[in-house]
């Protein structure tokens, strides 16, 4: 009888401890949550309005045909012809520019196209001396000149493709102006005869290519090259019978860096 009581007692234990085994089998283990994928990360849009400021430095040329005409035929027994067929050179007109630009760009996927206009500041300068006749020195005629360009500024299209979502390789071109301005004086035997200055507003056309980096927030760093024609200027200055003839060609070479701000279109763009 007891050996029967403790067969059971036995028997009850295993069968409770295989209900509470299956009861732990059927258990919700704890809750994790599903995994997801990370979203892709926004990158600033380029399409906005914006406005900046750069500072560079321009490589100009003045190509330059002075003629003086009127003079007697000989002076001291030398022949003044020469003096009518001109002295034509050129003359570097160098120096440190700095200016403000401003634009609009529409981005559509990986291309940029835009607007863009600048005003410019110029500290370009060049001082010459013009003397030809006969191959003798500058004692019996000359002319002194500086040519300066005061300001210019372009109205270009851009467009440029994203080589990164922050790095915008572009080119440019459109339309230049500018003022050139020259101040002649014209010595006959080493004395002073005539003066004459000229400011004009010359049209032409610009060219380039560059580099956009967008940095923290709306900012963007730019580093910029353009080739600038300003076309011809003609000019003419007679005094007391005595003429010159004055005929420019101006180009110049610009290198700038700028930094723009842009106003909108902040938002992702994926």
């Amino acid at each position: 009888m007891k050996i029967r009581t403790a067969l059971l007692t036995s028997a009850f234990a295993l069968l409770a401890s295989c209900n509470a085994f299956a009861a732990d089998m059927g258990a919700p283990g704890p809750a994790y949550p599903a995994y997801k994928a990370p979203p892709p990360a926004p990158y600033a849009s380029w399409t906005g309005y914006y406005f900046g400021g750069n500072i560079g430095y321009s490589w100009g040329r003045s190509e330059n045909d002075v003629g003086i005409t009127g003079l007697p035929a000989t002076l001291f027994g030398i022949s003044t012809a020469s003096l009518a067929r001109g002295d034509r050179d050129h003359q570097d007109v160098d120096g440190v520019i700095g200016g403000f630009q401003s634009g609009y760009n529409w981005q559509v996927g990986n291309w940029v196209m835009g607007m863009e206009s600048d005003l410019q500041a110029s500290g370009q300068k060049s001082d010459t001396r013009y003397c030809n006749l006969g191959g003798t020195s500058c004692a019996i005629a000359s002319v002194d000149a500086s040519h300066k360009l005061a300001w210019f500024g372009t109205a270009r299209s851009r467009i440029g493709m994203l080589v990164t979502p922050s790095t915008l390789l572009y080119a440019t071109a459109g339309v230049a102006y500018g003022q050139v301005k020259t101040d002649y004086a014209l010595s006959l035997l080493n004395t002073s005869f005539a003066t004459a200055n000229f400011k004009d507003v010359k049209a032409g056309w610009t060219a380039g290519a560059g580099l956009e980096f967008a940095l923290a927030g709306n900012w963007s760093t730019k580093l910029e090259y353009l080739y600038m024609d300003l076309g011809k200027s003609e000019m003419a200055v007679s005094v007391g019978g005595i003429n010159a003839s004055l005929e420019r060609h101006f180009t110049d070479h610009i290198a700038r860096l700028g930094i723009n701000y842009r106003f909108g279109g902040a938002g992702p763009a994926y």
